[in-house]
């Protein structure tokens, strides 16, 4: 009768709008972070079906059923813990937290729309069915696994223990590589596996632990170490690049990652630096925008005046327009708790009247544009609730230490006590020879000597999605003479796009040389540097350049650069030399010459793609570090 109670409760509310939530001015951190954490519980309580057990992807912060939603997995694998969060707080007694999850499991298990055990990253919130034509998911699936893993540990329950456990085992991860070391981004029956990955840093880090920890369809240790982490700085924080701070969030959820390492990079204290580089562009950035400053940060997938962004702040190529998630400062209290309070302070006192509601904060907030969201997430609001729970208890921690697939994973792929800072990764070196001679630049490439290549692969990739080989790999040689520096490029790619001209060629296939005479660093847009296109051209042997830092020219109008082309049904070759006095250089005062060498691929589908042989960013938003060609006789 208790737990009939609670449902029909939560079913009429949704029927009833609702008034503003009260702002209560003075309060204490303590009695602050209570009162979010548990407007944010709300939602997990009155935004799910009660028979199916699904929560809705998003919810009106001010009427209830305003919104019309679809069930997102992650969001119930947040409720999935959740239910335990409100127990230890007395805002759930047990015995309706313990039903709620039995039955959201039992859904899953047998009614939820699934292909080997993944999940569709939206479903019917009351039937189960496979919504928007969205995609098999691994990493919604493994937010949705963490919960119920979660539950599995925290209830004295046999069923729930075993309906979590089989969700767990059915999971053929394996079938997700699709071949390679690392899974693939997602999966449909329209189109088959996505060609894109999850093969660089980001939140994914519970899922390939989840995966090699599995005891039915595990992936091999390797799969942790093929996923890449290109390190940058910013405001002097050393950090793996990625730009949104939910990536550094979501797998310290259900992970304690404090105090210690891979062999490779303390991930607590890299989301503590990520942190408070994102705060520390939001303060610089702060007289452009409205919204930022130094109790106003986060910058983090969310929605936005345009619509939902994956908004972020450097090292890395950050999108952001003045918007900013309450989420992000608050999904990292376990990292800056001080920054972080002080953050939501404001947030709470200052901009309640527009940003406070039923469920707390609003997803996001522009001031520049007076726009503030009436939805909340309820991924968002799970890792607010979670990570506010972590910090003043430390709960969810607790819980998940308990589970053993997890603590198998992390031995395996090479955990241990102790904190270890990310490293810089060295300039790679190139040794061009010197011709006498120099080359006749004409595409055919007879006059270079045998020696040194660099190889440019998917193991080089910058951005986007690299399939194999055929989809792009490049090999690139320099040399040098008394006149020039030489260069060629011989690509793979079998799918060439040559369309664009002047300071456009950057929409096609092409190669970029990036030159920092000074040695200095190559700051972006500085006219003492150079990041150099050469595109090559199907109907001649012709090769459009362009020099984007000198005010937008083609270089070799001025005579400066000399180059040639080919293209071919699988990949194209282009040879050209650059001119030292372009450079502002003389080749005598010259030993080695910072620079680095990216090929793009954009494919019919609009697909893109770049490697790049060596680009470290440090500790501005536009300064680079490049690789070496150390110029030999």
């Amino acid at each position: 009768m208790k737990l009939f109670i609670v449902f029909f409760i939560a079913c009429y509310a949704c029927l009833v709008p609702t008034a503003r939530a009260e702002i209560l001015m003075g309060l204490s951190d303590a009695e602050l972070l209570e009162t979010i954490e548990r407007k944010a519980f709300d939602y997990f309580v009155y935004e799910r079906d009660s028979k199916t057990g699904l929560v809705k992807d998003k919810a009106h912060n001010f009427q209830r059923g305003a919104t019309k939603s679809t069930s997102s997995i992650a969001a119930t694998g947040f409720a999935l813990t959740a239910y335990g969060v409100g127990v230890q707080n007395g805002w759930m007694d047990i015995s309706t937290a313990r039903e709620m999850t039995r039955r959201t499991l039992h859904f899953f298990l047998h009614n939820a729309a699934s292909e080997r055990g993944f999940f569709y990253h939206f479903l019917n919130m009351e039937t189960g069915e496979r919504a928007r034509r969205s995609e098999l998911s691994p990493i919604d699936t493994a937010l949705f696994l963490a919960g119920a893993l979660y539950a599995a540990e925290y209830y004295d329950d046999q069923e729930i223990r075993d309906l979590a456990t089989q969700l767990y085992e059915r999971v053929d991860w394996a079938w997700m590589l699709h071949g390679e070391l690392t899974l693939a981004k997602a999966w449909s029956p329209e189109t088959g596996f996505e060609k894109y990955r999850w093969d660089s840093y980001d939140e994914a880090m519970i899922m390939y632990l989840l995966a090699i920890g599995s005891p039915t369809h595990p992936l091999p240790a390797e799969s942790w170490q093929a996923v890449a982490r290109p390190v940058g700085s910013y405001g002097g924080y050393r950090v793996i690049q990625m730009p949104p701070l939910f990536t550094h969030q979501y797998s310290h959820i259900w992970i304690d990652f404090r105090n210690k390492n891979d062999g490779y990079a303390d991930y607590f204290q890299n989301s503590v630096n990520a942190t408070l580089a994102n705060r520390a562009f939001c303060i610089k950035e702060s007289a452009k925008f409205s919204s930022y400053g130094a109790t106003s940060w986060g910058l983090t997938a969310s929605d936005g005046p345009f619509g939902y962004r994956a908004f972020g702040a450097p090292p890395g190529w950050a999108e952001h327009n003045g918007t900013i998630a309450p989420t992000g400062c608050g999904g990292s209290i376990v990292f800056t708790p001080e920054e972080s309070i002080a953050c939501l302070r404001h947030f709470y006192e200052d901009l309640g009247e527009s940003l406070w509601g039923m469920y707390g904060f609003s997803d996001a907030f522009n001031l520049d544009k007076n726009w503030f969201s009436r939805d909340v997430l309820g991924i968002d609001q799970g890792t607010l609730l979670l990570m506010i729970e972590n910090y003043r208890s430390g709960h969810v921690w607790d819980v998940m230490s308990r589970n053993t697939y997890l603590a198998g994973a992390m031995e395996l792929v090479g955990f241990r006590s102790g904190t270890k800072e990310v490293p810089w990764p060295d300039p790679p070196k190139f040794h061009a020879p010197y011709l006498s001679d120099g080359i006749k630049v004409d595409g055919y490439l007879k006059d270079w000597p045998n020696g040194e290549v660099i190889i440019l692969d998917k193991s080089h990739k910058e951005t986007g999605s690299i399939q194999d080989d055929k989809d792009l790999k490049a090999e690139v040689r320099f040399a040098w003479s008394e006149q020039a520096l030489y260069f060629y490029a011989k690509v793979t790619d079998e799918s060439v796009l040559v369309r664009k001209s002047g300071k456009d060629i950057w929409l096609d296939d092409l190669i970029e040389i990036y030159i920092d005479p000074a040695g200095d660093g190559l700051s972006w847009g500085d006219d003492r540097d150079y990041q150099i296109g050469f595109r090559a051209r199907e109907e001649d042997e012709e090769v459009l350049s362009w020099s984007w830092f000198q005010g937008g020219e083609d270089p070799g109008e001025k005579g400066m650069v000399a180059a040639r082309g080919f293209v071919y049904e699988d990949g194209y070759i282009i040879e050209g030399g650059i001119r030292w006095r372009y450079l502002g250089l003389e080749p005598s005062e010259v030993e080695t010459l910072k620079l680095s060498v990216a090929v793009h691929d954009i494919d019919h589908d609009r697909s893109q793609g770049k490697v790049q042989w060596f680009f470290r960013n440090e500790d501005e938003l536009k300064r680079f570090v490049l690789g070496e060609v150390v110029l030999t006789r």
